[in-house]
């Protein structure tokens, strides 16, 4: 692996002509082929659509029941979930939803999802509904590529299960020819393998490709964005991207004391928040490479919407603000909860549009309009206590 200061952006664009059939009916004699070509982005048993449907899947940590909230509908469906349930996570179709006292994870299809060809996407829909579960020790980081998932656990281990399965209703996991007790993260067809400091490239069948001069010590929070793999590192951020196939590694440093904590960001940009270990906030612009510190006031929970777009950070008397990505001054600001509970805190949610903020101790997800000076344009009820809660469709 490479080391560079460049950042590139990875990603795989395939173009097919579609099947243009006329009118008028073939001349006698002449052959003709029954074959239809696959039209552009078909997914069997999926429905393709204009734009993209988001759901919210929520979930009441005292009774597990999970409730999937349509965001076009309004209406939600409700699946029996497990009592003790503490966490959830999500990639974009499917949720991941923790339960200590079983130490299980049950996974749910929401059944709506994006695929992002990079410089168009395509919008899906099919049934949704609970998938299966898996055996994990704590609550996990999810990320995944198109062949597979990786559920990374704090203590270090990860499972990895094969996406196709997922996809196609079962669970199967993956056991890769690895040792020892690694963080492996799928990215651009290869395997990110973090242990003991040390980051190393591997085959999706675990045989080794190269060792990167770049460390990673006590990796914590990682995603996936449109300027590459960021993973949350003691000495720093391991950022890797893509370059003519190899794999290029750098760290970019904090910019105070502390380090960072989840990494939050909309889906698809390259610009992503995070409240660090001192209770800081700081922003990552992965464009220019650079991470950036605010002053900030018992944040809770912070997303950045992407570049030149604002940073939503919610406070812990309920307010949420949106503040200018380069200064960090304050734009707008709304108090959306009277109550916020301190053992499961509301998360952000966001995508091209809207924000939505879990109200627990009303029972309502408070839709927000970031672009019009954080205006409420909806509170939903989902049927469901939403202690928890994820967005999918994109």
């Amino acid at each position: 692996m490479r080391q560079d200061r460049t950042t590139t952006i990875a990603g795989a664009v395939g173009l097919c002509a579609l099947l243009l059939a006329g009118c008028s009916g073939p001349d006698p004699g002449t052959d003709v082929d029954e074959t239809e070509e696959t039209p552009h982005g078909h997914i069997e048993g999926a429905e393709e659509l204009s734009e993209p449907h988001y759901r919210l899947v929520v979930a009441d940590t005292e009774t597990g029941e999970v409730g999937l909230l349509d965001l076009i509908t309004e209406e939600t469906t409700a699946f029996e979930g497990t009592s003790g349930v503490d966490g959830i996570s999500g990639d974009g179709r499917f949720a991941y939803l923790h339960a200590s006292g079983r130490e299980t994870l049950d996974i749910l299809d929401s059944g709506v999802w994006t695929v992002d060809h990079g410089d168009h996407k395509h919008y899906y829909r099919t049934e949704s509904g609970p998938v299966g579960s898996v055996d994990v020790p704590a609550s996990p980081l999810v990320i995944t590529d198109t062949a597979l998932t990786s559920l990374a656990g704090p203590d270090g281990a990860s499972s990895l299960l094969d996406r196709s399965g997922l996809e196609e209703g079962t669970v199967e996991e993956i056991v890769p020819d690895l040792t020892g007790n690694a963080v492996v993260l799928p990215y651009a067809g290869r395997l990110i393998v973090i242990e003991d400091g040390s980051v190393r490239v591997h085959e999706r069948d675990g045989s080794p490709l190269e060792e990167s001069e770049s460390t990673c010590v006590d990796p914590n929070g990682a995603a996936v964005t449109r300027r590459g793999l960021v993973v949350g590192c003691e000495e720093g951020t391991l950022h890797i991207t893509e370059e003519d196939g190899a794999p290029i590694a750098e760290t970019l440093v904090h910019p105070e004391e502390g380090r960072s904590g989840a990494l939050r960001h909309r889906p698809g940009s390259a610009v992503l928040a995070t409240v660090s270990t001192e209770g800081d906030l700081w922003v990552l612009d992965l464009a220019a490479a650079e991470w950036r510190a605010f002053e900030a006031h018992d944040v809770v929970d912070a997303v950045a919407i992407g570049e030149g777009a604002p940073i939503l950070v919610l406070e812990g008397d309920g307010t949420l603000r949106s503040l200018d990505p380069e200064t960090g001054e304050e734009d707008a600001s709304v108090h959306l909860l009277d109550e916020v509970d301190a053992a499961h805190p509301p998360a952000l949610q966001v995508d091209a549009g809207r924000a939505y903020v879990n109200d627990a101790h009303a029972g309502l997800v408070h839709e927000i309009d970031h672009g019009d000076d954080l205006r409420v344009a909806r509170s939903l009820d989902p049927g469901v206590t939403p202690d928890l809660m994820v967005e999918t469709g994109w």
